[in-house]
C-alpha cells in the first residue's frame, strides 16, 4: 500500500520547484521562439502574396504591352506593305506607259518603213514596167 509521509511533499515541492524552473529555462524560451518563428512565417507568407500579386500585375501589363506591340507591328506591316503594292502599281503603270511609247514608235517606224519600201516598190515597179514595155516593143517608152 501507498504511505503517505513528508516524502510526498517532499517530492511534491522539488516536482513543483522543477516544473518552476523548467518553465523558466527551457518552456518560456521555446514559446518565445515558437512565437516568433511563427510571426516570421506569417510574415513571409504576406511579402509572399504580395510579391505574388505584384508579379500577376507585372505579367498583365507584360501581356497588355506585347499585345499593343503585336497590333503595332502588325499596323505598320500592313502599312508598309500597302505602300509597297501602291509603289508596285505605280512602276507597272510607268512601264506599261514607256511600253505603249515604245510601242507607238515602233509601230511609227514600221509604218515609216512599210511607207519607204511602198515607194521603193513602185518606183521599182515603175522601172520594170518601163524595162518591160520596151523590151516587148523594142523600142524606149
Amino acid at each position: 500500500m501507498i504511505d503517505i509521509n513528508y516524502t510526498l511533499y517532499w517530492q511534491l515541492a522539488n516536482f513543483l520547484v522543477l516544473l518552476v524552473a523548467l518553465n523558466f529555462i527551457l518552456f518560456k524560451p521555446i514559446r518565445q521562439i515558437m512565437q516568433e518563428r511563427e510571426q516570421g512565417i506569417s510574415s513571409a507568407l504576406g511579402d509572399a502574396k504580395a510579391a505574388q500579386e505584384r508579379m500577376q500585375s507585372l505579367l498583365e501589363q507584360y501581356n497588355s504591352s506585347l499585345a499593343e506591340a503585336k497590333q503595332k507591328a502588325a499596323a505598320t506591316f500592313n502599312g508598309i506593305y500597302q505602300q509597297g503594292l501602291d509603289a508596285q502599281r505605280d512602276m507597272i503603270s510607268a512601264e506599261r506607259v514607256k511600253a505603249g511609247e515604245m510601242l507607238d514608235k515602233a509601230r511609227a517606224e514600221v509604218a515609216a518603213a512599210a511607207g519607204s519600201a511602198r515607194a521603193d516598190l513602185r518606183k521599182e515597179a515603175e522601172r520594170l514596167s518601163h524595162e518591160i514595155t520596151s523590151k516587148l516593143l523594142g523600142r524606149a517608152v
